[in-house]
């Protein structure tokens, strides 16, 4: 009998240019839990699937049993397929494969990264609606991963980053938060760095602004019209802490986030804006906030 096939159903991605490009569906005959199974223990080297998933090299091994080269970007979709596969033979329960092997790298460096990872996973979540596994598993994401987190931390190990990101969801510090799950409004997430900022290349729009640094979140709050309310920010915050921070913003770099709604989006209601940035407070904890 043939070895059943595992759903390789792709979470969809938002459209826009920040987005990863849509990806046609991949033939689930591709990956059968025999196939899956047989590369993991050839690959794994004692380790766990997680840290197959970590790891670029037990990742890239495990990809080249499947004939999947993971440096090709045209299969890139196979090889976000295949990963996904694996988690979801875990998550069953059906690898059937003893871990004898643990990372060695040191829980203290991993929890200095922790703040610039969090960041960098919500930047991404944010801007394709995903999932951290959908991160983990696609390459394009993966990289743009990396690149958040390297705007915060120049030189921070890739590998670091995603173990942290795995640190966080099992501390369950990265649930969705509520009002995303809920809200559908064509929302655009855009980041960018205050040193470089263009004020008149900010929408007007209404939305939700955060303030951040490396150290975390800095602050957050709503406004109908974003580039005016960032202009109120740059000429002098009313809050004296954020204002001490952009005014050294040369010690460490400040980068702001919007999370930018049509004008016509039920956010152009002031209940509906406090209700967002209220449940971005709640769970990102920006140091000169109030907590809701």
């Amino acid at each position: 009998m043939s070895a059943p096939c595992l759903n390789q159903d792709l979470v969809a991605q938002e459209s826009g240019e920040n987005s990863v490009p849509s990806s046609p569906v991949v033939n689930s005959t591709d990956f059968t839990a025999d196939k899956i199974r047989e590369a993991h223990r050839k690959s794994h080297q004692g380790f766990s699937s997680d840290e197959l998933i970590l790891q670029d090299e037990l990742r890239d091994a495990f990809l080249q049993e499947l004939g999947i080269d993971p440096n090709q970007e045209s299969q890139f979709d196979r090889q976000r397929a295949a990963l996904r596969a694996l988690l979801q033979l875990r998550k069953r329960g059906d690898l059937n494969v003893p871990t004898t092997q643990r990372s060695s790298e040191a829980s203290e460096s991993i929890n200095a990264a922790i703040p610039t990872a969090e960041i960098a996973i919500r930047t991404v979540l944010d801007r394709h609606d995903a999932m951290i596994d959908d991160v983990l598993c696609d390459p394009r994401m993966r990289n743009e991963l990396q690149e958040e987190a390297e705007r915060l931390s120049k030189g921070i190990s890739p590998e670091t980053v995603r173990r942290a990101v795995l640190r966080l969801r099992k501390s369950r510090r990265l649930r969705p938060e509520l009002v995303l799950r809920v809200a559908d409004w064509d929302r655009s997430v855009t980041t960018h760095p205050m040193k470089q900022l263009n004020l008149d290349s900010l929408p007007n729009t209404p939305g939700v602004y955060l303030f951040r640094d490396s150290t975390g979140y800095l602050y957050i709050g709503e406004a109908i019209r974003l580039r005016d309310r960032i202009g109120d920010h740059l000429r002098g915050s009313h809050n004296a802490g954020l204002a001490s921070i952009l005014g050294d913003d040369a010690t460490n770099p400040v980068t702001l986030e919007l999370h930018a709604f049509p004008n016509d989006s039920p956010a152009k209601k002031l209940t509906v804006r406090r209700a967002y940035e209220s449940e971005l407070i709640r769970s990102r904890h920006p140091r000169f906030n109030l907590q809701p």
